[in-house]
């Protein structure tokens, strides 16, 4: 497992904060899709220090570098489409990640998707196709935080898009749909829980975290 640690204010100093934490199957709120306990996940998650993994572990001995998450909002009433990322295409060690700001209009619905991959191979690898594959096992939780809390985030799909599932059908997140209203700058908190011996409940995020990154966000 790749593990490495790195300060938020140190990567962006035009007010973006990353906290990527990225340890795929089997891995470790102002406004949030998802409730949890957000007090004590202001202790976990938001110290000035942070772990940044980057497994996607398969089985005993095989692991996978996870180095890029990609948010794309296309206007629900017609428009071009916003793709905004988080990179970290060397890995630990290298150079600091790379995190886009997201600018979005006031008063604009937005359908969104969620895509993560591995650039390091040529092709990059497609994980998303994986959390599609074990859509059970994970869900994305959003969070709209600061100034942007006024916005909110509805899931547009569920487990049966992907999957026969066997037991409720929760959401997965890979499709959304965000609503500006009148919110003001702020960020956007996007994290991807995986649920191994925790049970999937829809609502609670898990104590694994395969993704964890904030993106700022403007708004116009």
């Amino acid at each position: 497992m790749f593990r490495h640690h790195w300060n938020v204010l140190s990567i962006l100093t035009a007010a973006v904060f990353v906290s990527a934490a990225l340890t795929f199957a089997c891995a470790d709120d102002d406004n949030p899709v998802g409730p949890d306990d957000h007090d004590e996940h202001e202790e976990d998650d938001h110290d000035d220090d942070h772990d940044d993994d980057h497994d996607h572990d398969h089985g005993p001995g095989e692991a996978e570098l996870i180095t890029t998450l990609a948010v794309t909002l296309t206007p629900s009433g017609g428009g071009s489409p916003i793709t905004v990322r988080f990179r970290d295409l060397d890995g630990e060690g290298g150079n600091e990640p790379v995190v886009d700001v997201l600018a979005v209009t006031a008063q604009t619905d937005y359908n969104g998707t969620i895509q993560v991959l591995n650039e390091s191979e040529t092709p990059p690898e497609n994980i998303t196709e994986e959390v599609e594959e074990e859509a059970e096992a994970h869900q994305f939780f959003f969070e709209t935080l600061g100034g942007f809390s006024m916005a909110t985030v509805e899931y547009a799909d569920k487990e049966s898009d992907y999957v026969t599932n066997s037991g409720a059908d929760h959401p997965v997140g890979l499709s959304f749909t965000l609503s500006v209203g009148s919110a003001q700058n702020g960020e956007l908190r996007v994290i991807l829980s995986h649920f191994d011996e925790a049970p999937k409940d829809g609502v609670t995020r898990s104590d694994e975290t395969d993704i964890d990154v904030t993106f700022e966000v403007l708004v116009r």
